[in-house]
């Protein structure tokens, strides 16, 4: 189990949403590609970016998938656009980043059709089961993502532990779904959630999963933050709880960065080269 804590100090939380008058142009993601994803749970098209590995068209060999999870504010484009994504290419593995907007990954629960969480684990990771050759198990795929992405997938990994080996979390704000009953619920964000310290509010809450899910079944964990982050107390606090259960992880903590990817950029990719270790030459 591994360690790293550095020395506090605050950066500005981005913003959850873009307000541009006009549209930017269509972001340059080769050599991923737009597929367009049927989801029975939102009851419409979904899109999602994917990298498949190079040797995918000369090979019958099957491949574990990282699903990769934007920020708020970002799009499927956030990681393709990365100077270091196009080397992914020969990792051996396939990359999958959905768009969905500010929805925290999860089923709303304000919202009875926002249901995101089961777009990701049940819409998304069935179609390109079904449509690539995958590694179509729980130790053929993981699942990580910056700031809200990163909060989405603690929350979806430790959630579905089936479906998910690893977990990568960069930035989680851990604490926004915290069981507060003084929380303001006027924000679209909160309602979300759920009211506090109701089973809708835990089910929707990482840091109470952390404390639930049988030992047994918990992924592999691998969390950094950037010691000036807004939320870095939020990270050394969950992963205090996985500390008090005794729960192996990773965590780093790198000075003087804050919420940006200064930070994003090498751990993300630090997370790919322990895939890599994990998941080894791609399945025959």
């Amino acid at each position: 189990m591994m360690r790293r804590i550095g020395i506090v100090a605050a950066v500005v939380w981005p913003a959850l949403s873009l307000h541009a008058q006009v549209p930017p142009p269509a972001a340059d993601i080769a050599p991923a590609v737009v597929i367009t994803v049927p989801s029975v749970s939102l009851e419409s098209q979904q899109i999602a970016s994917i990298l498949l590995p190079a040797s995918y068209a000369q090979s019958n060999r099957r491949y574990p998938v990282l699903y990769l999870l934007h920020g708020g504010g970002q799009d499927h484009t956030a990681f393709a656009t990365r100077s270091w994504f196009r080397a992914l290419g020969s990792r051996d593995m396939i990359v999958v980043t959905p768009k969905v907007g500010d929805s925290w990954y999860v089923n709303s629960a304000a919202d009875p059709k926002a249901k995101y969480e089961d777009f990701v684990v049940k819409d998304l990771v069935e179609f390109v089961d079904s449509r690539y050759r995958t590694v179509p198990s729980r130790e053929g795929r993981a699942v990580a993502g910056v700031s809200m992405g990163a909060w989405g997938a603690m929350l979806l990994g430790l959630k579905h532990p089936q479906i998910f080996g690893a977990i990568g979390a960069f930035s989680a704000p851990f604490g926004i779904s915290r069981q507060d009953p003084k929380m303001d619920m006027a924000s679209k964000t909160q309602q979300r959630f759920g009211v506090p310290d109701t089973p809708d509010r835990r089910e929707r809450d990482p840091s109470t999963l952390a404390t639930t899910i049988p030992l047994d079944s918990v992924p592999m964990l691998y969390l950094a933050s950037g010691n000036q982050d807004l939320f870095v107390a939020d990270n050394r606090a969950f992963v205090q709880r996985l500390t008090a259960r005794k729960i192996p992880y990773e965590y780093r903590e790198v000075s003087p960065l804050g919420h940006s990817w200064d930070l994003w950029d090498t751990q993300v990719v630090n997370f790919i080269d322990i895939l890599s270790g994990r998941w080894g030459p791609a399945s025959r």
